[in-house]
């Protein structure tokens, strides 16, 4: 139910006086037990985001308000305004969906229909009459409904304000508008929506529809327009509904002396102030309207085709009949009265019933509930949600409106569409947007179609039905070119003062100058929801670590969804698609995989100018060498966000384990058994994703990379230093051959660092100790087990928690890699000192090849995939192959699971074991009356019940924790399509959409 954040002032006096009556015998109890047979639990659940509505499943109320035709009435907050499906419990349990048949542009009430031929057991619920004209204040009423989504709670009240402006829920949400509301003292919250008002008589008096979140108050929308639209609704008729693009307010007279109404003047124009509690005043005329130039903020309406000082309804009344023609009003502006004739436009025609789903944006064109609060003009096309793999390399965000493609004027969305026709994927766009909460924040924005871009789908409301019908989206399918980049040109390398001597400065401007060359931009936006990984849109730099196969190398902050679709930047003149080619699964570094013969072909002269980084004078350096110890100076030569390098003199001021934290929503990469170091400068705030840090002899010795953080610390920055000898056999690799390399074996363990002194106490012996001592500090290093990482795997992890490990064959584990990352065979055999004993053991070791998420499937809301490295570590059961960890809010599993996370071990009794039996299990289940269905609901047929296509399953999951969870669902497949995206097993494959 809404909340109203503030309470507006009103006035509490009565709008009609009701003479004394005798008041009937009260039997509330009696009256408790028929309302039940009235009153329903309405499920929802909002399918896309579209409007103010996000996309979200919750329980609301509703109540039967014809029983022969089967429509029930609620609000329209609780429909939504845009696709969805509901499902209708009644007293007995019975369960139906529920068609969504109309809902007010502007008012908060929307009805519903069902067939009462679907009800069983001979059970006929009771309509219950509205009746408006029985409001009065100090009435006592009941709201019976499903508050907190408890089945049937009442809560009563006396009704103490009638004439009270509509509750303000905030810029960002749905607001109601030009009528009056009812203002009372009640507990009733969430699941309250749509409750019946009724009085002791068992009538609805008004219709329940939102809350004071700081206080008891709850507000209750009158029903005199809701009595109109009923008659409509029952003949299957869409009720008319007339605009000025004006939005009204109630005043007091007292209000309305102090903007210069005289009561005497006033009462010569039949406004008297014994009479009503007030006038109505223009509060906001939105530009490019009607009304605009016609009516001012603050005049005082005293009339309207002849009716003297109209109340809301009594003014709408007489607007809705008007449609097409023009309207007469009395107003009484700047100090004198005079009659302005202003045209009735058709309110429907500034209500959008048509969007566009493509790559998961969501647009549609502006509505006067968008554009009231902030009194805009109603032109261009809103972005209800800005999804993920469209708006390709641009930080435009949801609630922009689109003012302008490549130049062209797009007032609404047919003409975006057309627009969007002849664009290609990869093709650049430049879009002009506006904040539609103020006009005056515009904003350019240069992006691209991507490469892999999902199918569009234009989605239009029926107006006899409610349903949507879809339809394909034919543009974006040809194949463009490759094009001039998105931002031109580069900074010239910043020098940071230090004190170091000119000669390394020297070398470093002199290195700076080469490899500014092999510097890139990287931009990333997800195809589709993976491994935890929402909708994320990244930027970022790297570096061109082997030209001639085209290999880029990066932090994983970029990458972090595997569906990433990116694209690089070359010297901010030339830009080409790219695909991951590996995340290295210890380290917090990516390589990517670009085309050289397409860039070579697309512009010769900066194919020529660029370099890769030289990381051959480390090829036969000796470990000890090649690392970075605790006071050498070197510099790092950092990319920066807005492009170019700075160039920072700095020493390693000190090394240490770095052991990251998994959030145990997003299931992000967890770092540990990695040996990082720090320096002292770091570089400033300005620095980019990644950087190389050179000793004074100007040789590349480490990376400067910026951790990947939970997306709800995306824009933290925290950096590590990282030799880059960790990486060189995975780019070794890369170099070689067209499959993700397979360089990574572990021991399923986790290690810690001890001081010699503490190894001593565990047992390690003095021969040990001695050699360790004689060491250098950068090699001093005693490694004890302190986790387990594969504990419900017992039959691949022999070490234990405790066991201090100091060799690996013959070799002396000196460093933390020494033990996170073996290359040889699938045995590791360790010399491992237990419980104070030194023992030979022979451990088997797991490789982390195929690790990558190269599919993903989307069904009944569920993103599915085989398990990523991150959810088998946090996972204390068997290991699964089918694993989901997002899902889609308003889907059809949203409704029925709390959290993400699962395995998933059958669909509607058959076994689930493989990605393909999910594939399989989604084209056998699939209705097969969506296309006969979506054609009835696009030929405007009337439908009588409120079931789409789709099917009741059972899916059986086992969350990561072990728990086991059965839930049934029904799969909607008109607005839920099965679909899958894949790439093949090399590199440079490029993902595929398929649909199921």
């Amino acid at each position: 139910m809404p909340t109203e954040d503030t309470t507006l002032p009103g006035d509490s006096a009565s709008v009609v006086a009701k003479t004394d009556e005798e008041k009937p015998d009260i039997r509330w109890d009696t009256l408790q037990d028929r309302l039940r047979l009235s009153v329903v639990s309405i499920s929802t659940s909002h399918c896309f985001y579209f409007g103010h509505a996000s996309a979200a499943s919750f329980n609301a109320t509703g109540f039967v308000v014809d029983a022969e035709q089967g429509i029930i009435l609620s609000n329209r907050h609780v429909m939504g305004p845009g696709p969805s499906f509901h499902k209708a419990t009644f007293f007995n349990n019975q369960e139906l969906f529920l068609q969504p048949t109309y809902y007010d542009p502007i008012h908060d009430f929307a009805f519903f229909r069902y067939d009462p031929a679907d009800l069983k057991n001979s059970f006929v619920p009771k309509e219950i009459k509205l009746a408006p004209e029985k409001a009065r204040s100090g009435m006592e009423f009941r709201i019976v409904g499903n508050n907190a989504n408890e089945k049937m709670s009442v809560h009563q009240g006396e009704l103490s304000q009638l004439d009270r402006n509509a509750p303000d829920y905030g810029a960002n949400t749905y607001v109601d508008f030009n009528t009056f509301y009812y203002q009372a003292s009640s507990t009733s919250h969430s699941g309250s929506s749509g409750s019946p008002v009724v009085d002791v008589e068992g009538d609805a008096v008004a219709l329940n529809a939102g809350s004071g979140c700081s206080s008891s108050s709850s507000f209750f929308l009158p029903l005199e327009r809701v009595v109109y639209a009923l008659d409509y609704v029952r003949r299957w008729e869409t009720p008319p509904r007339g605009t000025l693009q004006a939005v009204f307010k109630h005043i007091t007279h007292v209000q309305a002396a102090h903007l210069g109404l005289d009561p005497e003047a006033a009462a010569c124009e039949g406004v008297l102030a014994d009479a009503t509690t007030g006038v109505l005043s223009v509060d906001k005329v939105l530009p490019g309207g009607p009304a605009d130039g016609k009516l001012e903020v603050g005049d005082i309406v005293v009339g309207v085709e002849g009716r003297l000082n109209p109340a809301f309804t009594e003014l709408f009344e007489v607007i809705d009949s008007l449609i097409g023609c023009q309207v007469s009003l009395r107003v009484f502006s700047h100090g004198e009265f005079k009659t302005v004739t202003v045209d009735v436009m058709d309110l429907y025609d500034i209500t959008p019933s048509q969007f566009l789903c493509i790559g998961g944006a969501i647009l549609h064109n502006l509505s006067l509930q968008l554009c009231f609060y902030s009194s805009a003009r109603i032109t261009g096309v809103y972005i209800a949600w800005s999804g993920c793999g469209f708006f390709l390399n641009s930080d435009i965000g949801h609630r922009k409106v689109i003012q302008a493609v490549n130049g062209v004027s797009t007032p609404d969305l047919p003409t975006l569409m057309g627009v969007l026709q002849h664009v290609g994927r990869n093709d650049p766009i430049v879009i002009k947007v506006i904040d539609h909460r103020d006009p005056r924040d515009e904003a350019v924005f240069v992006t691209r179609v991507p490469p892999l871009c999902i199918p569009g789908q234009v989605f239009t409301r029926s107006k006899v039905t409610g349903f949507w019908s879809r339809e394909p989206f034919m543009g974006m399918s040809r194949l463009g070119d490759t094009v001039p980049a998105l931002v031109n040109g580069f900074e010239q390398p910043a020098i940071s003062e230090s004190a170091i001597s000119e000669a390394a400065v020297d070398a470093a401007v002199g290195l700076a100058q080469r490899i500014e060359y092999a510097v890139v931009s990287i931009s990333s936006n997800s195809a589709c929801p993976a491994s935890g990984q929402y909708n994320l849109t990244e930027t970022g730099n790297g570096f061109i670590v082997c030209k001639q196969r085209g290999i880029v190398l990066c932090s994983t902050r970029l990458v972090r969804n595997p569906t990433s679709i990116l694209s690089i930047t070359f010297l901010g003149l030339v830009s080409v698609s790219a695909t991951l080619a590996f995340v290295h699964p210890l380290y917090p570094v990516a390589f990517l995989k670009y085309n050289p013969a397409r860039l070579h072909t697309t512009d010769n002269d900066v194919d020529r100018q660029l370099v890769e980084l030289d990381l051959s004078s480390l090829g036969n350096a000796a470990a000890a060498n090649a690392r970075l110890v605790v006071g050498s100076r070197g510099t790092v030569l950092m990319g920066k966000t807005n492009g170019g390098l700075e160039v920072v003199p700095t020493s390693v001021s000190g090394r240490r384990q770095l052991s990251t934290n998994t959030c145990s929503a997003c299931l992000d990469q967890r770092f540990y058994n990695t040996e990082v170091f720090s320096l002292s400068p770091e570089p400033g705030s300005s620095a980019g994703d990644l950087g190389v840090v050179c000793d004074t002899t100007s040789h590349i010795r480490g990376l400067w990379v910026r951790l990947p953080c939970c997306y709800h610390d995306r824009t933290k920055k925290n950096y590590v230093g990282l030799d880059v000898l960790l990486f060189l056999p995975a780019l070794e690799s890369l170099r070689a051959s067209d499959v993700s390399p397979d360089v990574v074996r572990v021991l399923d363990v986790e290690f810690k660092r001890l001081t010699l002194e503490t190894a001593k106490v565990l047992g390690v012996g003095y021969s040990h100790i001695r050699e360790l001592a004689q060491a250098s500090p950068v090699q001093r290093g005693v490694f004890m087990v302190c986790n387990i990482l594969r504990k419900r795997q017992p039959e691949i992890v022999s070490l234990e928690v405790g066991d201090v490990v100091l060799k690996v064959g013959d070799k002396r584990a000196w460093h933390m890699d020494d033990l996170a990352c073996l290359r040889d065979s699938g045995n590791a055999v360790l010399t491992v000192v237990r419980n104070g004993k030194e023992i030979i053991l022979t451990v088997p070791t797991t490789s982390l090849a195929g690790k990558h998420t190269r599919r993903v499937i989307y069904w009944a809301g569920m993103f599915i995939q085989e398990p990523h490295l991150t959810a088998l570590e946090q996972a204390s059961c068997p290991w699964l192959n089918v694993f989901s960890s997002v899902l889609t809010a308003g889907s059809p599993i949203d409704r029925e699971l709390n959290g993400v996370n699962f395995f998933i071990t059958e669909i509607d009794g058959r076994p689930i074991v493989t990605l393909d039996d999910v594939a399989n299990v989604a084209r056998e289940i699939k209705s097969p009356d969506i296309e006969s269905f979506n054609s009835s609901v696009a030929s405007g047929q009337r439908l009588r019940g409120g079931k789409i296509p789709g099917r009741f399953v059972k899916v059986s999951l086992v969350k990561l924790t072990g728990e086991k969870k059965i839930v049934s669902l029904h799969t909607h497949d008109l607005y839920n399509p099965a679909w899958q995206i894949h790439r093949g097993p090399l590199i440079s494959d490029d993902w595929v959409w398929e649909k199921l």
